[in-house]
């Protein structure tokens, strides 16, 4: 028994060192910014210096507040810049702010003419990204621009949507461009360029890739067995390519019963293993990668489909919100066991929101602007602090940096002090 016992811990020894290896062979980021959509490691993980697992009664402590126009990208850090995308009147607006002061370090607008084809507002969706003195953006209506990070200058742009002919979600352009090495690579839904991937310096496009519509899901990278792979789930399939060149290496078809059926959160990558998650009953699909060709593990509509936020991977579970944002109560906040799909607990009243993980807590922000502090267990939910930081409806992930959060609402930029040294 002993023997045996020594044997299963020493395999998961070697599993949990496999996807650090990973992560650090594919995301060779600063763990203390929040550079990207998701993060460092694209995955809602903090890794930086360590955060406050108690709160005061009132709450962490507000650094400092500025207001913003309309929108739901999320914030990033990196470099010692922090850059807001958001709308005022007819223009995307991008902002470069000292993440200790709130300062403006410099302003850039461009036209910009998008309408809402649901009940939100009409501000930019997608998430920037910065890489190396520049940062990348991606607006609603197709925009695409890279900006130098010291001064905002223009240093090239694209038009995705007339330039390949692009097909956008009800909101829009959503999905948010994955920064690598080489290229920024951009889910367009184009004509033959579902996904196109463009030159870092000079925006030169490198190539595009098939001919699918778009979802509302980013590009992720991943690294199996040595093999860079870059995943994208598409309104018809989920894709593994070849990063540098756009060949594709599988198709896995994932479109189920509606129409309407589209996913907004992003792969997750557990070692050889994807989570694939979505609504509009997409359902949630683990798949092993072995070579040229994912093999599906389990494929349920009954364990985690996610609206828009992304899941949490923790210790051989995933958290996350199971249903729609528009449902009756919400969706329920749910632990699955990885491996099975098996359902841990439910928890309802929760509220729609996303999650951000840090050791072995979990971040909640909620579409009512509420912050929540739980413990992350297989076997229980339990909130340990909350607290009311900006107002409905917010949909966005907050930017966790250096131990601060930067949370955006309605009009609202807000900075937190999460660090548990201060």
């Amino acid at each position: 028994m002993k023997a045996w016992t020594e044997h299963v811990n020493a395999k998961r020894i070697l599993f949990l060192l496999r996807i650090s290896l990973s992560a650090l062979l594919v995301f060779p980021a600063v763990a203390s910014d929040w550079p990207q959509l998701l993060g460092p490691t694209r995955d809602a993980v903090y890794a930086g210096p360590p955060l406050a697992d108690e709160w005061p009664r009132n709450g962490p402590p507000v650094v400092w507040s500025v207001k913003i126009g309309e929108g739901y990208s999320n914030p990033i850090v990196g470099e010692g810049r922090l850059v807001i995308c958001h709308r005022i009147g007819d223009d995307l607006v991008v902002d470069c702010l000292d993440p200790k002061t709130g300062a403006n370090q410099w302003r850039f607008k461009h036209p910009m003419n998008f309408q809402d084809g649901a009940f939100f507002d009409s501000g930019p969706r997608p998430t920037p990204a910065i890489k190396e003195g520049r940062v990348f953006v991606h607006n609603t209506d197709g925009y695409l621009a890279c900006l130098g990070l010291n001064n905002g200058k223009k240093l090239w742009s694209h038009d995705v949507k007339s330039e390949f002919n692009s097909s956008a979600t009800w909101h829009g352009f959503v999905s948010s461009p994955l920064v690598t090495d080489k290229a920024v690579i951009l889910q367009v839904g184009g004509s033959n360029a579902a996904v196109v991937a463009f030159a870092l310096a000079t925006g030169q496009m490198l190539w595009k890739a098939f001919n699918e519509k778009a979802s509302a899901s980013s590009p992720v990278l991943a690294n199996f067995d040595g093999k860079p792979e870059l995943l994208v789930a598409t309104r018809s399939a989920f894709h593994g390519l070849d990063p540098d060149t756009g060949k594709e290496y599988w198709r896995y078809p994932t479109r189920r019963q509606t129409s309407g059926d589209v996913y907004a959160s992003n792969p997750v990558i557990i070692s050889n293993q994807i989570l694939l998650s979505g609504w509009y009953r997409l359902g949630a699909l683990l798949l092993r990668v072995n070579g040229d060709q994912p093999e599906k593990i389990w494929h349920l509509d009954d364990a985690i489909s996610t609206h828009y936020a992304t899941a949490i991977i923790h210790k051989g579970y995933a958290y996350g919100f199971h249903g729609h944002a528009w449902e009756s109560g919400g969706p329920n906040l749910r632990c699955v066991e990885l491996a099975t799909g098996k359902v841990m607990w439910d928890q309802a009243k929760v509220g729609s929101g996303t999650l951000v993980r840090f050791a072995d807590n979990l971040l909640i922000l909620s579409e009512n602007g509420e912050l929540q502090l739980a413990k992350i267990s297989p076997t229980e939910f339990k909130i340990k602090s909350r607290v009311q930081v900006v107002g409905r409806t917010t949909r966005n992930y907050p930017a966790i940096a250096d131990g601060f959060a930067y949370v955006r609402g309605p009009r609202k930029l807000v900075c937190l002090d999460l660090r548990a040294n201060k």
